[in-house]
């Protein structure tokens, strides 16, 4: 079983950043995805913890930073990684469904909205973990092709 957790929208708040830092070290995560608004607090997880850390670009984050979308596998789960920005999460999920149903994903992970949600739209698996500025971040733990998503508050 791998479990990651994902985060987004930390918004450069140092204080929620070690917070979670020193929690990922307890819990052990195979691996920490961010979704964006947040590169950089991304990178400073990189070299502060023994885990992979995979991100993408939000909108507040310079485009040129790094890509705008992750496609991920892990066991036999197939995840999309996105901000969410350039599909207007903020107002309906179809559209990021669609993309994601069209690339072959299970589940997309994405931010930009700072509500936390996961849930089916579709045939595919959406998981928003809120923002980390806010305390918010969610757990997946992925067995074989089996997702299931954890919303987390601290």
């Amino acid at each position: 079983m791998v479990r990651l957790a994902v985060i987004s929208d930390s918004h450069w708040g140092r204080t929620r950043l070690e917070r979670f830092a020193r929690l990922a070290r307890e819990e052990g995560f195979d691996g920490i995805i961010h979704c964006g608004d947040g590169v950089s607090d991304a990178r400073w997880l990189e070299k502060h913890l023994d885990v992979p850390v995979r991100y993408v670009a939000g909108n507040c984050d310079p485009r040129w930073i790094c890509d705008r979308e992750l496609r991920l596998s892990y066991e036999q789960a197939r995840l999309l990684a996105v901000h969410g920005d350039l599909y207007s999460v903020k107002y309906d999920l179809t559209s990021l469904s669609y993309y994601a149903e069209e690339a072959g994903a299970q589940a997309v992970l994405f931010g930009h909205t700072h509500q936390p949600y996961a849930g089916y739209v579709g045939r595919v698996m959406m998981v928003n973990p809120g923002s980390l500025r806010e305390g918010r971040y969610a757990v997946m733990e992925i067995d074989g092709a089996k997702i299931v998503p954890y919303l987390k508050e601290f």
